[in-house]
């Protein structure tokens, strides 16, 4: 406001100063007789700007900030201000100041000259106050900043980050004709490779911002691929439900995760139809629960059920599904529930009070080396195997339709505790099946997911931050990966296939070998790997295989796998105890567990699942 102040002063000194331009204007062309228009008086003056002063005043026009934020609307504000003050002030000076007997045309070329004299006085000295108050002073250690992107999401990052003083923007990069050479809020848009090393040689450090959500997961690859060549390092904006969650905001770039390094080319979604069902998730706050229900949610349930052990993960995927449905404005009904699923008659309570229709339980310990130290084996124990007994059992007396068993691909032979109590839950999930009833058991079997909390990845991302070493257990070491959202989908079709009893495997595609894997992320964090200590970069170093740790993974017990209508999803015939036998073997793994007896709980895994011993060396 106080610079428009200053702008009308101007404007009032110029037109009590032109009056020998207008004079001469006048008489050249020859306006009646000679006669010339003098200036309006201040009064005319005064009124003409009181009424444009009154508009933006009520227009909101001095609520916009002066600067880079300024919207198109101030913009348009600003015209019609300027258009108010010089249509009114000829007005005035006609009724005024009685300055009759002119043509029309004097009047209208007084009033497109007050417009514009008011209009470019008042935004040069915005854009002049814009510059003084908010040109930013970069700071010696900001980081350079290259936008991959030049469309709506870049342009939004852009004005987000562009008033940052700890970035430093160095341009756009974007591979369209139209925009390749132009400038966008004064940033240059590189379009060419060559652009991308000329870069990287003036900024050693440069950071890619990946600003291109709309891209299919092919080419999104094929531009990190080209990335990681360059050595750039790179970081995406946040997902979806990272946002909708406000977890993450626009500006909070991220890492890339495994799904962007080791994309899958073919189509694996299916969308699903829940309408009128309700589906009870255990293990909901976990990587995989939590993605099951995102995408349950879409098959437009009657209710959710969220079932965690966990009240921070509890509270986290609440949060985010309540976001994701007021926005939709479902009807749905979620329930977030704490509990254990080893307490078998709180289970059964929640299942009747709900009438739930389908569980999917994914609730267990998965991490390796945790549930293989001898403190922690009952406690893997407890809940993989007595916690999965006890969902099946309040599930078959409750008449639950069907229960889907998230299982693991160290089930197969293992060499570790935890794969022999999710193979030991397998065989219960078989024998319940087995059991002539109403309810459906199946089990579905994968390796690794992506930025699982199980996953290396977050690991190596956070020793790279850390400035290294990368720590592998063996160069050779090869796993199985698949997108969580892949695996989820997939868990959530072979549910659908089931007729019962089945173990489900998924195809995982190639293994990957850990090694390439912490390369390849070194290198899309921009640093170089280092050889020995006296080299600049990551060190990667081997530490050994850790107790129970196998160099590759496997899918398959025994037999030859069945084809289902799905070419990912494969069916396979496990072996299981009989109902009365396992029985007998839960038994006694309770009495060792209540006497603390480890050895006896080991010789009774190992005399129940094929292939372990816990005396084995790793493979």
């Amino acid at each position: 406001m106080t610079t428009d102040f200053i702008a009308m002063i101007l404007i009032w000194y110029s037109l009590n100063y032109s009056s020998e331009t207008l004079r001469i204007f006048v008489i050249d062309i020859g306006s009646n007789g000679g006669r010339y228009l003098e200036p309006g008086s201040l009064k005319s003056f005064l009124a003409a700007y009181f009424l444009a002063l009154t508009y933006l005043l009520l227009s909101g026009f001095y609520r916009s900030r002066i600067g880079s934020y300024e919207s198109k609307l101030t913009l348009l504000r600003s015209i019609f201000g300027s258009l108010i003050f010089g249509i009114s002030y000829s007005l005035f000076i006609l009724l005024i100041d009685r300055h009759t007997g002119l043509p029309f045309y004097i009047y209208l070329f007084l009033s497109i000259a007050n417009f514009i004299i008011l209009y470019s006085v008042l935004n040069i000295i915005r854009d002049l106050a814009s510059y003084i108050l908010y040109t930013k002073d970069i700071k010696d250690n900001s980081k350079d900043v290259l936008i991959y992107g030049a469309g709506a999401a870049g342009l939004q990052l852009l004005n987000t980050i562009k008033d940052d003083i700890n970035i430093n923007i160095v341009g756009l990069f974007d591979d369209s004709k139209n925009l390749q050479g132009s400038e966008i809020a004064g940033f240059r848009v590189y379009g060419k490779k060559q652009h991308l090393k000329n870069l990287k040689l003036k900024y050693p450090n440069l950071i890619v911002y990946l600003a291109i959500p709309s891209l299919d997961s092919e080419y999104r690859h094929k531009i990190i691929t080209n990335l990681e060549k360059l050595k750039l390092a790179v970081k995406t904006m946040p997902g979806l439900h990272d946002l909708v969650s406000n977890d993450k905001k626009l500006v909070e770039m991220q890492d890339l995760s495994l799904d962007d390094i080791l994309p899958r080319k073919s189509s694996f979604y299916s969308n699903f139809n829940f309408n009128n069902e309700t589906i009870m998730i255990t293990g909901a706050g976990g990587s995989i629960g939590s993605e099951l229900v995102r995408q349950v949610l879409k098959g437009a349930p009657k209710k959710i059920i969220l079932f965690d052990i966990s009240e921070y993960n509890l509270y986290k995927i609440q949060s985010e599904i309540e976001s994701i449905v007021a926005l939709k404005k479902s009807h749905m009904s979620l329930v977030p529930i704490l509990g254990d699923v080893k307490n078998k008659n709180r289970i059964k309570e929640i299942i009747s009070r709900h009438s739930v229709d389908t569980i999917y339980h994914s609730a267990a310990y998965k991490h390796v080396p945790i549930v293989e130290y001898t403190e922690n084996i009952f406690e893997g124990i407890q809940n993989n195997i007595f916690g999965t007994h006890s969902i099946c059992s309040a599930a078959r007396e409750t008449n639950v339709t069907k229960v889907v068993l998230i299982s693991t691909d160290k089930a197969v032979r293992p060499t570790n505790v935890m794969g022999a109590t999710k193979r030991m839950a397998e065989m219960i999930a078989q024998s319940f099946n087995a059991d002539k009833n109403d309810t459906k058991f199946c089990m579905v079997r994968f390796g690794n997911v992506m930025n699982s909390s199980g996953s290396v990845i977050p690991l190596f991302m956070q020793q790279i931050k850390d400035g290294g070493p990368i720590t592998i257990t063996h160069k050779d070491v090869t796993r199985f990966f698949m997108t969580i959202p892949e695996a989820a989908n997939l868990v959530l079709q072979a549910g659908e296939l089931s007729k019962g009893g089945e173990v489900f495997i998924l195809n995982m595609g190639e293994q990957v070998k850990i090694l390439d894997l912490a390369e390849r992320l070194i290198h899309l964090s921009g640093r170089n790997i280092a050889k020995d200590n006296n080299t600049d970069g990551i060190q990667i170093s081997e530490i050994g295989l850790r107790p129970g740790e196998k160099l590759y993974e496997e899918l398959l017990i025994s037999g030859t796998e069945g084809i289902t209508p799905n070419e990912k999803i494969f069916i396979v015939n496990e072996k299981f105890l009989d109902k009365q036998s396992l029985e007998n073997k839960l038994n006694r793994l309770i009495e060792a567990s209540t006497n603390y007896d480890v050895d006896s709980a080991i010789d009774i895994l190992e005399t129940t699942v094929e292939g372990y011993t816990q005396g084995n060396k790793v493979i």
